[in-house]
């Protein structure tokens, strides 16, 4: 959020004070009393006293007028004249996902959701299931002072395992709003079953950082360095607007969108050459809100009482699942694990573990990773299994700078590329790379060998959402270019990781990762596109964090190769 040089904020109130602690001018904290004898002293004192407190309000207004504060408040959805098309879908989305969150003003610890109080129960338990079957698990919802909740909103992590079988897969979460919810597993393999349901954030929680990450941009500072002659000048960028100093302006009208940076003294905006985003570590959160999030009480399992499930194989006949190809349905759950090997819901996955068979999958094709480091893993588990794909770094400056891999002998070229800001890097990137994802899309003639990976959302997560809704929006729009011109163009789209850092859990959090998944999921599902559904693969696989190991990144590598071979 933008800071004003000459203004404190406490708690709300607006107290304005000198940098040196002196009043600025025109601004007074009590008024000098006087007590009028006669009536004409009385006229003049009220006069004296209603001069003052008009210079202090003319005053005041001319002093924000100069220092304005320009915070981000969802748009209302009511389309009119002078908004864009584009502007009044993501107002849609950004409403439809404002129905879904719990709206609570009144945060209180004791009333919020408790996962030691929660009761889990099975609708129409039975003696026996079959493979197939699906298990719906009722959860009920209790507060601290075990009163049932009577609303819903709680983000809840649902799975069921076999650690004997090293199978797992992940359950569809039903909120009917009412503080009951319903988890609905597919039971896919025969054994003892671990029925796990935790819940992560309580409704409380929720509500609290869906409210704190669209309210302002605080949570990401982003540093440009500018060149002038042998000198490299840092300065403040990013989303906003600031109008009390002169700015370098970033435009993409087409896209609509935009992105700052202050321009330094007597320095052109065209000498801008490296950008730098990383986390302020400062809250929204009021001292009530964090205490949702102590460490003691999330990301708790709820108490099972029912135990394990048998699951028995009730039909010797074999189903023949046809090779996962590219236009199918994005689902949820998306297949299973049984003996860590990933199994697709109604398709079958190829492996491409030998050099041979990558080699032949991948001869003549030109292949496009756009995205973030979660994609970055594949281009190395690539090299680690195509020892001549040479991978190297055009400008090497950053583990953030684009990965070039070449085979020449096979005509193999796969190239990664960061999506652009917001992007965290921690670390100076070259801005001489800055094209978003649906601009570098324009740029690709594309036919039949040319494949291209996207991929983004962890580093949209510290900020408001409009800015994710908007990139994935005109990602869609891109793709839709790309197809007319190369219907060919085969298009796989990456969802983003399961898991979080424990300390990041305001500007990081899954519940944000969710939400970005339910949106990208509609938009994109009309779209003749392959899908990796790493949100619900690392949910089953159980990572919690955004870089799980190399043994899990083969399955996603697997899912590309089916689409693309």
């Amino acid at each position: 959020m933008r800071t004003l040089a000459n203004t404190r904020y406490q708690k709300g109130d607006i107290v304005l004070q000198n940098s040196d602690g002196s009043k600025p001018h025109g601004a007074q904290t009590r008024l000098p009393m006087y007590i009028p004898t006669t009536m004409y002293q009385m006229k003049c004192g009220f006069t004296m006293t209603l001069a003052v407190i008009i210079i202090m309000v003319l005053s005041f207004l001319f002093y924000i007028s100069k220092h304005q504060v320009c915070r981000y408040i969802a748009p209302v959805v009511s389309p009119s004249e002078n908004m864009s098309e584009l502007q009044i879908q993501v107002n849609t989305f950004l409403d439809q996902i404002n129905k879904i969150v719990p709206r609570i003003n009144d945060i209180q610890k004791n009333k919020s959701t408790c996962a030691r109080n929660c009761k889990l129960t099975i609708i129409n338990p039975k003696d026996k299931y079959c493979v197939g079957d699906t298990l719906i698990v009722q959860v009920d919802m209790f507060d601290y002072l075990r009163k049932r909740k009577s609303y819903g909103g709680d983000f809840l992590k649902a799975r069921i395992s076999s650690p004997e079988l090293s199978a797992a897969a992940s359950g569809k979460v039903e909120d009917f709003k009412n503080g009951t919810y319903h988890i609905h597993f597919t039971l896919f393999w025969e054994g003892k079953i671990v029925v796990s349901v935790f819940l992560f954030y309580p409704s409380e929680g929720v509500a609290a950082l869906w409210n704190a990450r669209n309210s302002w941009y605080g949570y990401v500072a982003y540093t440009g360095k500018f060149r002038k002659q042998n000198k490299k000048i840092e300065t403040k960028c990013g989303f906003e607007r600031d109008n009390s100093k002169e700015l370098c302006e970033y435009a993409d009208h087409r896209d609509e969108e935009y992105f700052f940076c202050v321009k330094p003294w007597n320095t052109s905006c065209d000498s801008f050459t490296e950008i730098r985003g990383s986390f302020t570590k400062q809250s929204y959160l009021t001292k009530e809100s964090r205490s949702l999030f102590d460490k003691t009480d999330i990301r708790l399992e709820i108490p099972n009482a029912f135990g394990n499930i048998m699951v028995v194989n009730c039909s010797n006949n074999l189903i023949l699942n046809p090779r996962c190809k590219i236009g199918m349905e994005l689902q949820y759950p998306s297949g299973h694990f049984i003996k860590n090997a990933w199994y697709p819901n109604g398709c079958s996955i190829q492996t491409y573990r030998s050099t041979d068979e990558l080699n032949r999958c991948m001869q003549g094709k030109s292949i496009y990773l756009f995205g973030d480091s979660t994609l970055r893993q594949w281009i190395y588990n690539l090299q680690s299994n195509v020892k001549t794909l040479t991978v190297f770094s055009p400008y090497g400056d950053g583990w953030a700078s684009q990965l070039l891999g070449i085979d020449l002998k096979r005509n193999i070229m796969v190239r990664w590329k960061r999506h652009t800001s917001p992007f965290l890097s921690g670390s100076y990137q070259s801005f001489r790379e800055e094209r978003t994802i649906p601009r570098e899309i324009d740029l690709i003639g594309g036919h039949e060998n040319t494949v291209i990976v996207l991929n983004i959302g962890v580093h949209f997560r510290p900020h408001p959402l409009h800015l994710y809704i908007r990139r994935i929006i005109n990602i869609q729009r891109a793709l839709k270019r790309l197809f007319l011109r190369s219907p060919e163009t085969k298009v796989i789209i990456k969802t983003e990781h399961f898991g979080e850092n424990e300390k990041e859990y305001e500007m990081n959090s899954s519940f944000h990762g969710y939400v970005q998944y339910l949106i990208m999921e509609q938009i994109f599902k009309d779209l003749n596109v392959g899908f990796v559904n790493a949100w619900d693969m690392t949910n089953a696989f159980n990572s919690n964090i955004i870089h799980p190991p190399n043994t899990y990144i083969q399955h996603e590598v697997d899912m590309l190769m089916t689409y693309i071979c």
